[in-house]
């Protein structure tokens, strides 16, 4: 099993880049019908490596946590009263100087205490990854893939009964690219109360309710509006959602458009370097939204209630503590 393992991370790490089975089986000193059987093992294990024959030879490249997305959406049912409630966040940046644990724990604790049980982080739940020579890489106090991973899963709040909807945005992207690890996925692997809905996207449906949650890898404009109204334009009349989420723009407005009511997603994390450098607005707070449906499941009413914060706190990231509440401090 050693070596079996041992030719598994070298075999990994050869085709992080497109690799012929011919050189696999010339770098690893195995025949084609080792090589096939050590990929089949690989992929056995959950990990995506892509096969096509072509040019009268095979070729193989870690894909790692890269899914093909599928449409399937997640599904909720509304309580009793025909009610679904949710609390909506985006950027936490977890990772970054200017990450505000003490204000996502505000907004758990008053989530509690309203009955909100679900949250939907709509993307940037890390602060990515920067290259030494960026200009932007001292605005991180974790500067590695796994170390943002262990520090959000032992430092997210998280309290006993409520669960938290994780969806990759443009900064988690980042882990994708240079080490092949689905940030969001890695969190629901290593804790209970996460759950993974995708990457920059995920459709939820409620009863008979579409709800789409994008965290598009975009920019951010100057005109509020202007990316929600794109994105609205661009849907056909029957495939509209019933709700939009949108994440990664800094920004906290809602409208009904084409029939479709979007909220735009606020951040939770203090204005950075780069946001100040491309004078970019950040709204930072939440927001705890009911859906209320009639008896056969349709929709009724989006009520949505703003919770911004004006003040965030500097350094914030030395200082916060860890909101653990009524929950043993043993995950997964």
């Amino acid at each position: 099993m050693e070596k079996k393992d041992e030719l598994r991370e070298k075999l990994l790490e050869l085709i992080k880049k497109e690799s012929s089975l011919e050189k696999v089986c010339e770098m690893l000193e195995l025949n084609e019908y080792e090589a096939l059987a050590l990929v089949k093992y690989i992929q056995d294990s959950g990990i995506n490596i892509v096969v096509n024959a072509r040019d009268d030879d095979i070729y193989m490249i870690n894909r790692g946590d890269f899914e093909l997305e599928d449409n399937k959406p997640y599904e909720f049912h509304t309580d009793k009263n025909n009610e679904f409630k949710f609390v909506a966040i985006a950027d936490t940046r977890f990772g970054s100087k200017y990450q505000q644990l003490s204000i996502l724990n505000d907004i758990y604790e008053k989530a509690d205490e309203l009955g909100y049980k679900n949250v939907f982080l709509c993307g940037n739940i890390s602060n990515g990854l920067y290259d030494i020579s960026n200009m932007y890489s001292e605005t991180s106090f974790l500067d590695d893939t796994q170390r943002q991973i262990d520090y959000i899963l032992e430092n997210y709040p998280k309290i006993d009964g409520m669960k938290t909807y994780l969806v990759n945005g443009k900064t988690d992207s980042k882990h994708l690219k240079k080490n092949i690890t689905s940030i969001g996925k890695k969190l629901a692997e290593g804790r209970d109360d996460f759950v993974y809905l995708g990457n920059l996207s995920a459709n939820v449906k409620i009863d008979n309710v579409n709800m789409q949650i994008l965290a598009p890898n975009l920019s951010k404009t100057y005109t509020v509006s202007y990316r929600p109204q794109q994105q609205i334009d661009s849907y056909r009349s029957e495939d509209k959602p019933d709700i939009l989420l949108m994440g990664g723009y800094l920004q906290m407005e809602k409208f009904t458009y084409r029939g479709v009511t979007e909220i735009s997603v606020p951040s939770v994390c203090a204005t950075t370097p780069k946001m100040n450098d491309r004078r970019y607005s950040n709204t930072v707070g939440a927001w705890y939204v009911t859906v209320e449906t009639d008896l056969k499941g349709n929709l009724l009413s989006v009520n949505a209630m703003s919770s911004p914060y004006y003040l965030t706190k500097k350094d914030d990231y030395k200082t916060a503590k860890v909101l653990k509440k009524g929950v043993v401090r043993n995950d997964k």
